[in-house]
């Protein structure tokens, strides 16, 4: 097994703020939200009618493929960062939910499509068949931790010698089957998604897709790529609590957190990038967990749900981009749509953008339905 770190190289989004990482990250640092409200789903008749979508790019017009445009189009763009060229020993990590939803969406309409065609390993033989990488594939259906499962595993990956190099992350099309069932379930905000307020009253969905390129650090030196970012420690829990809901007291979660700090020699925290749904009891179980793993005065804390949606299994892989541009900026994004922060929690929560000049690592969490617990720590390089 390699000592040598894993170190990122590479950044690829497309995101309802930006398909550039430059863009996503101007637009983050000025409290942007990408929600508003869709004719489409108020004339389907949705209870919802407010979204965070992908307007930007080169999108696919056939809804039963745009989850593998998303990721054409992140893979390519991290590829080109990182500059690196695949190989048959570059694997493909890839994290979602739904799959592509399109696809079920439009057999119950009646169209003659195959199942196998909507589900989520298609994302990453898109990108093994269009990018010619003969590595491992691999696909994480974990849902909303998905994009941390696909990067920790890609990091262990490389750490073993199994593949020299690996694209990971997560991608997520827009669903209107999670749409549906977020919306008769109650967990949607009407209005707008105020992670860690005061008067937050619910979660809201988005899209995306985000790609790093992964290598070990001498590889990445010895072409003359710069590292942008270390990947510094991975942590995974299991609640077996409930199909939806979180631990009050925030267990499970702590539970990843410190596994994943205990794997690494990074203890110098400076910001969380949170799960922060906007939901009521999401939110206070994190809050919980983060005292539990932290003390009386855990590391600022913001949200990006707030400004993009929660675009479910992409949605720590977004997490992971924004926070190697942090770390880059030595700037901490603020939580968008904050009003009042709930005093209740106890939380440093982030309002306005943040200088962090000594910004050495960021925390980013993901959890799930069914108690699926992640961590993920990216270090300064």
């Amino acid at each position: 097994m390699s000592q040598d770190r894993v170190v990122v190289t590479g950044v690829g989004v497309v995101t309802p703020l930006g398909c550039d990482p430059e863009m996503l990250w101007a637009r983050l640092l000025n409290g942007e939200t990408a929600s508003q409200t869709w004719p489409d789903l108020l004339a389907e008749g949705f209870p919802v009618h407010r979204a965070c979508r992908v307007t930007e790019g080169a999108l696919e017009p056939d809804p039963t493929r745009r989850g593998r445009a998303l990721t054409r189009i992140a893979v390519r763009a991290a590829l080109s960062d990182s500059g690196l060229s695949p190989t048959g020993r570059t694997g493909v990590y890839v994290g979602t939910t739904m799959g592509e939803s399109g696809v079920f969406e439009a057999i119950a309409e009646g169209a003659e499509l195959r199942i196998d065609e909507g589900v989520g390993s298609v994302f990453a033989n898109e990108v093994a068949s269009t990018l010619r990488i003969e590595g491992p594939l691999r696909t994480y259906g974990t849902a909303c931790a998905a994009g941390n499962y696909a990067l920790g595993a890609a990091a262990a990956a490389i750490r073993s010698g199994a593949v020299d190099a690996a694209v990971a992350g997560g991608v997520e099309p827009f669903s209107r089957i999670a749409m549906l069932g977020f919306a008769r379930s109650r967990a949607m905000s009407p209005d707008l998604c105020r992670p860690f307020d005061q008067d937050r009253t619910g979660m809201q969905l988005g899209e995306a897709a985000a790609f790093l390129v992964l290598e070990p650090e001498r590889q990445a030196l010895s072409r003359g790529a710069e590292a942008l970012a270390v990947v510094a420690g991975f942590g995974l829990s299991g609640d077996a609590f409930h199909p939806t809901a979180p631990r009050e007291d925030g267990s499970g979660m702590a539970a990843a957190m410190r596994a994943c700090l205990a794997g690494s020699r990074l203890s110098d925290i400076g910001w969380v990038c949170a799960h922060g749904t906007g939901t009521v009891r999401s939110d206070a179980a994190e809050a919980n967990a983060l005292h539990a793993v932290f003390g009386d005065s855990p590391p600022p804390v913001s949200s990006l749900k707030g400004a993009l949606g929660h675009s479910m299994g992409a949605a720590t892989a977004v997490q992971a981009a924004v926070a190697v541009l942090a770390l880059r900026r030595r700037v901490l994004p603020p939580n968008a749509n904050l009003v009042c922060v709930d005093k209740t929690l106890e939380l440093d929560v982030v309002s306005e953008s943040r200088a962090a000049p000594a910004l050495e690592g960021v925390l980013s969490c993901g959890y799930s339905f069914g108690g699926l617990n992640s961590a993920l720590l990216l270090g300064a390089p």
